[in-house]
């Protein structure tokens, strides 16, 4: 008998964490940001502050995390894509079910009126039935009479 050894890929991933803040002409600069791009998907990095909203031409940029294996940035972005899809159809499916239970409610709503007003049929058709039983009475006591 043979046997077989299984072996895996492993990659550890640590991330570092500096809360030094970096200078650029005596001011601080960095912000710790998150980059999700297909080539460095999760990957957090520090870069000037105001950079997002400042025309500054402080150009200041440094990776936190170590570069991952391509293999393994495909994967992240991958997963990052499904997440992003499930979350479109998740609010997919919450608005479609509000709409449910809002026509639940309309039908409720409906029924509750129908109800209603077959009631007040009912009570109609008895006060007329009532009325046609004395209109009946005087004209029976007006042939009898005559």
């Amino acid at each position: 008998m043979s046997s077989s050894s299984e072996s895996y890929n492993t990659v550890d991933i640590y991330r570092v964490e500096v809360n030094h803040p970096f200078l650029c002409r005596d001011q601080l600069v960095s912000k710790l940001r998150e980059a999700w791009k297909p080539n460095n998907p999760n990957c957090r990095f520090y870069n000037y502050a105001n950079s997002m909203i400042s025309n500054d031409n402080c150009n200041f940029f440094q990776w936190l995390d170590l570069a991952l294996p391509k293999h393994y940035n495909d994967t992240l972005w991958n997963i990052k894509l499904r997440i992003n899809d499930l979350l479109v159809r998740n609010d997919q499916f919450i608005k479609l079910h509000k709409k449910v239970e809002k026509h639940k409610l309309l039908r409720n709503v409906e029924k509750e009126l129908a109800e209603a007003r077959i009631q007040e049929l009912f009570i109609e058709i008895q006060s007329m039935k009532k009325m046609l039983k004395k209109v009946v009475l005087i004209l029976w006591d007006a042939l009898l009479g005559d």
